[in-house]
This record gives C-alpha cells, structure tokens and sequence, in this order.
C-alpha cells in the first residue's frame, strides 16, 4: 500500500517540478530583461547587472521551489482525480504570478518602487492607464517590449514545460535540494546585500507582506492630524524664532509658506542677485567621534577636514536624521526625518516628495549629483532623477581619488564655462571609508589586518585626502569665490560604543554624531552648539541661496542664529531627538515597547552617561513630544 502510495505520488510530482523550472525560466528571462535594460529615459536599471542577475536567479529559485514543496506534500494526501486538478491550480497560480511579475518590473522601471496596494491606491485614476500607455510609447529603450512579453509569456512558459518535462523524478529531487542550498548559501551568506535584495524581492513576498506583516504607521485620522499638527507648528515657529512662515492648511500641518515680509526681505533678495553656487558633498560613514575638531581625542583622521573647520560655521552637536546612506541622503534633500518603520528609497518612490533641490532647479540652478557608489544600488537613482539635472556614476570612479578628480574637471570644464550666468548645485557622494573599512586604493595589507576601530582611521585619512586635492584644484577658480562648500557625513557608524555594533542597533552618537560645516564668502568662522540634524539643510541652503518657497521641511534655517535648536532622527524602529539642552533616544512608537529610554546631556556627545532615571519627567515629556513628531513625519512622507 504504502509503495503504491509513493509511485502515486512520484507520478504527481513529474508535472509539479516541470511546471516549477518551466516557470522559474520565465522569471530568469523578466529579469534579464529587466536588469540589463534601461530604464524608460535611457539610463541603466542597474548599473552593475552582474552583481544582481545571480541573486536573481537564486532568489527565484528559492521561492519557486518553496511553493513546490508545499504542493508536493499536500498532493501526497490526495487522490490521482484531484491531484490532477490541484497540479491545473498551481499552474494558474504560478501563471498569475508570472504576469504580477512582469507588472511590478515594469512599475520599477518607471517609478523606481515595487508593486503595492499604496501604489495602486495612488494611482488608482482610470486615467493612469492611459498615460502608462504613453510612457510605454516614449520608452526609450524597446517601445511596447511589455506588452509582447504580456502575450507570449505564458505559451513560452509551456514551451519550456514541454522541454523540460522529460526526467527522473529522483533525480531531479537531488539536483533541486542541491542547487537549493547552493542559492540559500549564495544570497545569505556568500554575497549578502539588503538594498540589492530589496530591489530583487519577488512578489509572492511583496504580497505577503503587504497583506500579513506591512508594518506602517495608520494614516492619522482628523482629530489626531490637528492635534499633532497644532503642536508642531507651535514647537516649529519658536525654534525658529521668527513669524515669517504660515502654515495655511489644516489638512497639511508641514505645509509652510512664506509671509510677504520674508518674501520681500532685503537680505534674500541679495542673496538671489549674488547666485552662488553650492557644492554639498557628503562624506560616507564619517563618525564625529573619530573627528579631531569637535573632539579632545587626536585621531589625526580627519587633517584637512580640521583645518577647514577653522575657517568656518561648524556645528557641533549635529545628529543624522536617518540611517543608513539611503536615510541620511534622502533625509538631507526632503527635510524629513527617514521614515520610522519603511525604506523609503524603494517604498515610497513614486510619490512626489520634492526636495531643496529641485526648489534650486526650478529657480535656475544646473544641479548635478556626483556619486562614487553606484546610486542604482540602492533606488537613489530614482530619487535623484527627480531633483537633479544629470546623475554622474561610473565603475571606474568608484574610489574617492578618481571620483573627486572627475568631479573637480567636469566642475571646471563644463559647469563653471558653460553656465555663464547660471549657478550650480552639485551633491558629491564619496564611498571608500565604507564598511568593512578595507577599499582605501593602496591599503597597505597589514593596515587591512588591524581591528576595524583602526581600520576606519585610514579610510577616513584616505578620503580626507582626496578631498584635501579635491578643495585645492578648485580653490583658485574665478568661481570659488561665490561658492559655498557644504561638508557633512550620511552617517556614523557603530563600533561597540553603548554595546552596539550595528547599524539597526539605536541611535546612539556612535551612528548619528556626524560633523557639518559651512565654507565660503560671508559665513564666519564660528562653533555652533545648537541642535540640529540633516533635515535642517534644506531650508538653510534656500536661506543662503535667497529662495523662499512654499515647503514641508520639518527642518529649521540654522544661520537664524536663535535658541537651543532642534534635532530630529528616525532608525530603525528608533527615533531621537534633541532639544533644550537633553538628547532622548527611544524605542518607536512611544508607549507601546518596554525598552528603556536614554537622556544624555546635549554635550554629552559621547554620550557616556544616562540620566533618564533621574528625569522621568523630561523623559516622559519629551518622549510624547517625540511620538508626535516622528507620526506627524511619517504620515506626512506617506501623504505628501
């Protein structure tokens, strides 16, 4: 009896497996054509298709064969009458998924985001069908390829069953446990990376997600908008210390527009006559705490850095508002904290989330960003095509050396000739002080053998000397002179101080203490103790641009020179914020988590001693302060 059951089962497993590989061919051809195609304006979708077509290829196989071992057992308890019908199941199951596949690739192409029910609710409009019909007809790359891959999708899927449908069950078992294990050891343990797997995340666990474990905050509802709103446009406008913002809608509780008397300020309208151009570059991974000038310890990692500080407007208590680079990049541009519980760079890519820059952009500024690691890595591409005229990447500029030397000419040779009249924006993001602290050109292998809390002193002296050669080959331009040069990090990083070593591990000074610097005519040499954090850039560069412009930065202009400032971060399942002489880090949300809370004194930078047990006031209070915040951001982010 049993043996019989066994061959049953062996012959209801044949179908199972060739629909299985017939199915997961398919999917390896989807993404070859999503990988090493353009993207519909006629930039790369990856820059680095290698790097991603093996993942994908694993990825898919595990999914795939997941679902198969979970038809294989069931079909064990069936008759051969319904096996026949529950194998027809699975095709239309697998075929279903098949097509969502290609949708959501072609949902990635145009909007940088995977398919969601938030995307679908946004572009929900009967009309979206008719411009995705016009976007296809523009698609630079192959107009239409998507719908003649809607059509002979799936009789190529029977082909390749007819093709593949000969075999031993037997063997083919092994060779799918074996190369199982190979592509499980592959992306998890061989070749790890979470952006790149963010990016190839198949739908099955898309939907999953969406419909089980989608951790987001609930859109506020009326009460809690007006509530919330009320108490952060109050906070705001005394931070700020000035009347010369509005906040005219209820419904949009960031929303601020500037008041006539602002608008008609002296001091903007010079600043806009002047046109200065602005150079931001952002440093990876660069850690105050191994930073000389706001530091008593000698590192000696940062020398140029240091000497520059000396003739500039620094802040000292600077905090990233989101980690890791994604968070901190994006958090710069929009002056919003990084969502509190999703990744942005993917998640929320297709809702129209302006930033400072395209504010610049749109007052006639040439902006450019410049970055040594890949920006499609990570779905910053997406984000940068939005805001920037021209992105700049290339494999072979991806240490800061040749990255900062190409920057430096197209600088000089295109920019500064070519634009006569014309300011510039550019954003320069470096890479070789990332982790594991090792991609230095020319380290020395015995500096690659040290602990990586002295690795990271090299790479940081590395890049600090490229950006040394960077300020000198450009210091004596004609155009130097009207530029202002903003420094700061993306991040820290976690080197076991706190008892942390990861990324998502709090928000403790060792991943969010990063140095910020203002360079250039007309800004004095000064040491700000202040709070602040990377939301507070935009509105300080349209300050010092004179560009005043209806916005919803949560930020403040740090050069209004008033009070003890605002901090403000989200990371991780963590938020924190500084203000009126404390820094408090807690669990998000408030009030529904055990973990502890940590108050540190503003210039406890290093942040060695905990005082919330002996403030359980200030703590409660600035915690629910903290709570509002970081739902008001949230949902801001979500409903733009």
């Amino acid at each position: 009896m049993l043996k019989n059951r066994i061959a049953l089962w062996r012959t209801a497993l044949r179908p199972l497996i060739s629909i299985s590989l017939a199915f997961w061919l398919c999917h390896i051809l989807l993404r070859m054509v999503l990988i090493f195609r353009s993207d519909p304006y006629g930039l790369p979708f990856v820059s680095k298709p290698d790097w991603f077509i093996f993942h994908a290829v694993c990825i898919d196989f595990l999914w795939i064969i997941n679902f198969f071992a979970a038809f294989a057992i069931i079909s064990l308890f069936l008759s051969p009458r319904i096996s026949q019908y529950f194998t027809k199941f699975y095709v239309i199951i697998q075929s279903a998924l098949l097509l969502i596949t290609l949708l959501d690739n072609e949902v990635q192409r145009f909007l940088g985001t995977h398919l969601s029910f938030g995307l679908a609710n946004t572009y929900k409009d009967t009309s979206s069908l008719r411009m995705f019909w016009e976007y296809c007809a523009s698609d630079v790359s192959v107009p239409f390829l998507q719908f003649f891959l809607l059509v002979f999708l799936l009789p190529l899927a029977y082909l390749f069953y007819i093709l593949v449908k000969n075999f031993k069950v037997k063997s083919a078992l092994i060779s799918i446990v074996i190369f199982y294990a190979i592509s499980f050891l592959f992306i998890n343990v061989i070749w790890t990376g979470n952006a790149r797997m963010a990016k190839l995340a198949p739908v099955v666990s898309l939907i999953y997600n969406e419909i089980f474990s989608k951790d987001k905050n609930e859109r506020l509802n009326e009460t809690e908008l007006l509530a919330y709103g009320k108490s952060y446009q109050i906070l705001w406008l005394k931070t700020e210390g000035d009347s010369l913002w509005e906040f005219p809608q209820k419904e949009k509780p960031l929303y601020r527009v500037p008041s006539e008397e602002l608008q008609n300020s002296q001091q903007l309208k010079n600043r806009r006559a002047q046109k200065p151009n602005f150079i931001m570059i952002l440093l990876e991974s660069h850690r105050a705490l191994n930073v000389d000038f706001l530091n008593s310890t000698k590192n000696n990692s940062t020398p140029f850095l240091d000497s520059l500080a000396g003739n500039s407007h620094i802040w000292e208590r600077f905090h990233a508002s989101g980690i890791p680079t994604t968070g901190g990049v994006l958090s710069t541009h929009i002056g919003i904290p990084h969502h509190s519980k999703i990744a942005m760079a993917t998640e929320l890519a297709h809702l129209p989330i302006p930033s400072f820059v395209s504010a610049l952009r749109d007052s006639g500024y040439a902006t450019h960003y410049f970055s040594a690691a890949d920006p499609a890595w990570d779905n910053l591409n997406v984000w940068m095509a939005k805001w920037y005229n021209d992105q700049h990447y290339a494999r072979t500029r991806e240490d800061d050396s040749t990255f900062f030397k190409h920057a430096a000419e197209y600088i000089n040779d295109t920019l500064a000739s070519n634009n006569i009249g014309s300011p510039f924006f550019i954003t320069l993001m470096t890479r070789s002080n990332h982790y594991p602290f090792n991609l230095a050109p020319g380290m020395p292998e015995s500096e690659k053998a040290k602990p990586i809390t002295e690795r990271i002193n090299y790479t940081m002296r590395w890049t600090d000397k490229q950006l040394s050669k960077f300020f000198h080959s450009i210091e004596n331009e004609e155009w130097f002179a009207n530029t202002y040069i903003i420094i700061l990090a993306d991040h820290g990083f976690p080197l076991g101080e706190n008892g942390v070593s990861t990324m998502n591990g709090g928000a403790f000074s060792n991943v969010t203490w990063i140095p910020f610097l203002i360079y250039g005519n007309g800004i004095e040499a000064k040491k700000d103790t202040s709070a602040a954090s990377q939301i507070d850039i935009a509105p300080t560069i349209l300050e010092l641009a004179g560009i005043s412009v209806p916005n919803c930065f949560m930020g403040h202009n740090l050069l209004r020179g008033n009070g003890e400032g605002l901090s403000l971060g989200a990371y991780f399942g963590f938020s924190a914020i500084g203000l009126e002489g404390f820094r408090l880090i807690s669990k998000f949300p408030y009030g529904l988590q055990n973990e502890e809370s940590y108050l540190f004194a503003d210039g406890d930078t290093r942040q060695r001693e905990n005082l919330a047990s002996e403030n359980l006031t200030t703590v409660r209070q600035l915690n629910g302060l903290l709570d509002t915040l970081i739902r008001l951001s949230d949902n801001g982010l979500e409903n733009p």
